[in-house]
Parts: C-alpha cells; structure tokens; sequence
C-alpha cells in the first residue's frame, strides 16, 4: 500500500489577472502511530498568474516525495482543477503542447513539472476547504 500524502495550495491569487503575489504548499502525511507530519513551502511572483502558481507550488510540494504515494492535492485554482479532471495536460503532451485552439498552451514548462511528477503517483484532485487553509491564508495575508 502506497502512503497517503495530502497537498495543500493557496494563494493570493485569484483568477488570471497578471499581479505580484505569494502561494504556499503544505504537504502532509501520517506517522504508523497516526501522528501528522508536515512540511511546507512559499513562493513570492511578480507578474504572475494563479494558474502559473498554482502549478509551481504543485510541482514544489511534489518534488518532495521520494518514493511512490497516493496523493490528493487540494487547490482552489479552477483552471488546474477543470484541466485535470477533463485531461487536457495529456492531450497537451501528446499534441506537442498546443491547445485546442492551436496555441501554445500556457505555463507549458510548469505543467510539464507537475506532469512529470504526478506519472510516480497516484492522485486526486478536489477543492473545498481544509484544515490548513485558515493559517495558510493567515499566513500569506502577512506577505501581502
């Protein structure tokens, strides 16, 4: 059985207006004995969008994992989630990272490192609130 590893993402970002701002990762995981174990990490961007931190808090949180887990990743960020869920990256990958459209696909290098790094995993991705979200967002408000 593959260990349980929960991410956590927020940031101050919302929407894909270009602005400065911060994000956060926490991941979590369960000792034998039930005790929680945490790590976590921030990012500061200038001219940067929600999507674009959201994957490179993603791909932060996941290069921690040194061996093959189950994880669920917890992000507000609606883009990341309906990409996900309908499976665009790989559609992306296999079309040479061009959209739908016959563009580029946006943030392509960050979604080519959380690709890279969900295919050693097994994972979800959901959205709603959690127990870190208040001293998350706590947090990064003291960045702002």
């Amino acid at each position: 059985m593959r260990p349980r590893v929960d991410i956590f993402i927020e940031t101050t970002y919302k929407g894909p207006a270009r602005k400065d701002g911060a994000g956060m990762w926490v991941a979590e995981y369960r000792k034998k004995n039930g005790d929680p174990v945490t790590r976590e990490g921030k990012i500061y961007l200038n001219d940067s969008t929600e999507n674009q931190v959201t994957l490179l808090l993603i791909a932060a949180a996941m290069s921690i994992l040194v061996k093959p887990c189950s994880v669920r990743v917890f992000t507000r960020c609606e883009h990341v989630l309906n990409a996900i869920k309908n499976g665009w990256p790989g559609q992306w990958e296999k079309a040479g990272w061009i959209n739908a459209k016959g563009r580029p696909v946006g943030n392509a290098r960050e979604w080519q490192q959380v690709i890279a790094a969900l295919k050693k995993h097994e994972y979800a991705f959901q959205t709603g609130p959690h127990g870190y979200q208040e001293v998350m967002l706590w947090d990064l408000s003291k960045e702002a």
